[in-house]
C-alpha cells in the first residue's frame, strides 16, 4: 500500500512539474461527469500541439470551480507544452492539490516505517527461534 501511494505521489509531483515548467492554456469540452468520494471526476477532450487528447478521470476539487462542470461545458486547461497529454484544470494545483502532498507523504512515510518495523520484528523473531533451536540441539543428551 505504501509503495502504491509513493508511486502515485511521485507521478503527481512529476506531472505538476511538467505543467509548471512549460504551461500551455487550452480549451476542452467535458465529455463525462462521475461523482466520486471527495469530489468529481470528469473526462475532457481537448486539442494541443496539433493533436487531439482525452483526459480520463480528471479530478475536480471543491476549490476548482463553484459548481462541477456539466457535459458539453467548455473548460480551461493547463497542459505541458512538452508533454501535452499531461493536463489539469486552469488554476488548480495538480490532481489532489499541492497541499495534499505533505499529508500523502506522511501517510506513505508512516506506511513504510510500519513495514520496516514489521520486517525487523520478523527477522528478530526468526533469529531468536533459530538460536533456541541450536541451543536445544547442542544441550540435548546423546
Amino acid at each position: 500500500m505504501a509503495l502504491v501511494g509513493g508511486c502515485s505521489l511521485a507521478g503527481e509531483i512529476s506531472d505538476a512539474r511538467r505543467i509548471d515548467a512549460s504551461p500551455l492554456r487550452v480549451s476542452g469540452v467535458v465529455d463525462r461527469v462521475v461523482q466520486v468520494k471527495g469530489g468529481t471526476h470528469v473526462r475532457v477532450s481537448y486539442q494541443a500541439a496539433g493533436r487531439r487528447f482525452v483526459t480520463e478521470d480528471l479530478p475536480v476539487g471543491q476549490r476548482a470551480q463553484a459548481t462541477d462542470p456539466a457535459v458539453g461545458t467548455t473548460v480551461c486547461l493547463e497542459a505541458s507544452a512538452e508533454h501535452p497529454g499531461t493536463v489539469r484544470l486552469c488554476g488548480q494545483r495538480y490532481p489532489g492539490g499541492d497541499d495534499m502532498i505533505p499529508t500523502e507523504g506522511l501517510v506513505v512515510l508512516a506506511g513504510a516505517a510500519g513495514a520496516l518495523m514489521a520486517a525487523g520484528w520478523i527477522v528478530a523473531v526468526t533469529r531468536q527461534e533459530r538460536r533456541e533451536r541450536e541451543r536445544s540441539l547442542r544441550d540435548a543428551p546423546y
